[in-house]
C-alpha cells in the first residue's frame, strides 16, 4: 500500500519556537537554500518537523594528502621527541610504552 503525505497550510512569515514555519517540505528546502544556517519547521500530516541543512566535509582529500600538502615536519627532531617522552616517563608516567 502506498502512503501519501500531505503538508498542512501554514502562513508565510509565521514562526514556532522562534523558527520559521512554511507550508511544504519543498518550501522548507527553498528556505534552507536561501539561509542554510537556520532550521525551518513545517507540518506533515499531524507531525511538526524541523528541517536543517548540515555541513558536508569540504574536501574529499585523505589525511595523507593533507599532510603531504603541509610538507615535512619542521619541529623537534626524532631524538628530541624521544627525549621529551623519556623525561615524562622519568617524572612518573605509569603507562607502558609498546614496542614500535
Amino acid at each position: 500500500m502506498r502512503r501519501r503525505v500531505f503538508a498542512t497550510s501554514v502562513h508565510h512569515g509565521a514562526t514556532v519556537g522562534g523558527l520559521p514555519v512554511v507550508r511544504t517540505i519543498e518550501e522548507a528546502v527553498e528556505q534552507l537554500k536561501r539561509d542554510p544556517t537556520q532550521p525551518v519547521r513545517t507540518r506533515v500530516g499531524d507531525l511538526t518537523i524541523e528541517v536543517r541543512a548540515i555541513e558536508e566535509p569540504t574536501s574529499g582529500r585523505t589525511a595523507a594528502a593533507v599532510f603531504a600538502e603541509l610538507g615535512p615536519w619542521e619541529g623537534e627532531t626524532t631524538e628530541e621527541v624521544l627525549a621529551i617522552l623519556a623525561q615524562a616517563r622519568h617524572r612518573g608516567g605509569q603507562r607502558p610504552v609498546p614496542e614500535l
